[in-house]
């Protein structure tokens, strides 16, 4: 009996390693398009950053010890206002010694003055008191100008954008300005836009954005900049819009949605959009075909709108390009496929 039950389980094992060796591992089957030009309407979208339209460093004039910043990185300053000091106590005594000496020279010029008007007094001698009084009241008018820079002051009025000093830090040596002031009454919106689309982006277009963080309130603006030179890493170009911003509501650094007014009918990149997916990274990608090869290879690629069932490819792809539409969740980077 047990060399019976030993037979069967043998010719079980038998069949089974028959079947596993003639296994064949089929690639995964794909649905393939090709990328192409399509008839794109509506505005252009993009994502834009607000900046100040001038941040100006400001910087002590005078070296020392700071010993008082009066300002936060958010108020609001007036033309004039003093906004640190930096310990004068050096300044201030060699202004008293130049003062002293300056009075010291204008008492001996006024005292010899009456003499030399007598014909007492050798001429020689008045130049050279008339020399000793102009000296020393340069050197206190440089004195006391040296004073005044231990004080900054605001050259204008705006916020300040940043504080990058506290009490007792040197004035002089920061690889930042201690104090940053920006004028934001009107703020530039920033974008990149893709180099197949910079050409309809003009000077004097009116353009409209949503910031989310004022609950997506809406703002209207101008195109008043537009770049000419392309990022060497993103191959787009930057455009500035601007806009009004009387409320101040507008801060540098938000982030908003941004339309700008485009010919009704232009002719975009296109695909699919079944084709585009997003990884954990949040990196839109497609998988890219090599008919020869037949293997597939991932692709990042930047998209615009949505057109009927396509979408607007900013950057990423060239037309005649072919691309899987169909059996991407079966697919890797490098991978090979059936067509």
């Amino acid at each position: 009996m047990k060399k019976v039950v030993y037979v069967v389980l043998n010719i079980f094992m038998l069949v089974g390693c028959s079947q596993v060796k003639t296994d064949k591992v089929v690639d995964p089957k794909v649905e393939v398009a090709t990328v192409q030009q399509i008839s794109a309407s509506g505005a252009l979208q993009y994502s834009g950053t607000i900046e100040p339209t001038q941040t100006i460093p400001l910087t002590f004039q005078s070296q020392g010890t700071v010993l008082k910043v009066l300002v936060n990185a958010g108020d609001p300053v007036k033309a004039g206002q003093l906004l640190a000091v930096v310990d004068k106590a050096d300044a201030q005594s060699m202004y008293e010694i130049s003062l002293a000496k300056y009075q010291q020279a204008k008492d001996a010029y006024n005292r010899l003055k009456q003499v030399h008007d007598n014909g007492s007094l050798p001429e020689v001698k008045w130049v050279e008191m008339e020399s000793n009084l102009q000296q020393a009241q340069s050197s206190a008018a440089l004195a006391k100008n040296n004073l005044k820079k231990c004080n900054l002051y605001a050259p204008e009025s705006g916020m300040i954008g940043a504080r990058n000093i506290e009490p007792g830090m040197n004035s002089i040596g920061n690889l930042k300005a201690p104090l940053e002031l920006v004028k934001i009454n009107t703020v530039y919106v920033k974008v990149a836009v893709p180099e197949n689309e910079i050409n309809l982006i003009k000077k004097g277009q009116k353009a409209s954005f949503a910031v989310s963080a004022l609950d997506g309130q809406e703002f209207d603006g101008t195109v008043t900049n537009v770049g000419v030179v392309a990022d060497a890493v993103s191959r787009t170009y930057e455009v500035k819009i601007t806009v009004n911003n009387p409320k101040m509501l507008l801060k540098p650094g938000m982030v908003c949605d941004v339309k700008v007014n485009a010919p009704q009918n232009r002719i975009v990149v296109g695909v699919p959009y079944q084709s585009v997916d997003q990884d954990s990274s949040g990196n839109k990608y497609v998988y890219v075909v090599n008919e020869t090869q037949k293997r597939v290879s991932k692709r990042v690629v930047m998209v615009g709108n949505y057109q009927d069932d396509f979408v607007q490819i900013l950057s990423g792809l060239s037309v005649g390009e072919k691309i899987v539409v169909s059996g991407m969740h079966k697919l890797t980077d490098n991978g090979k496929v059936t067509l």
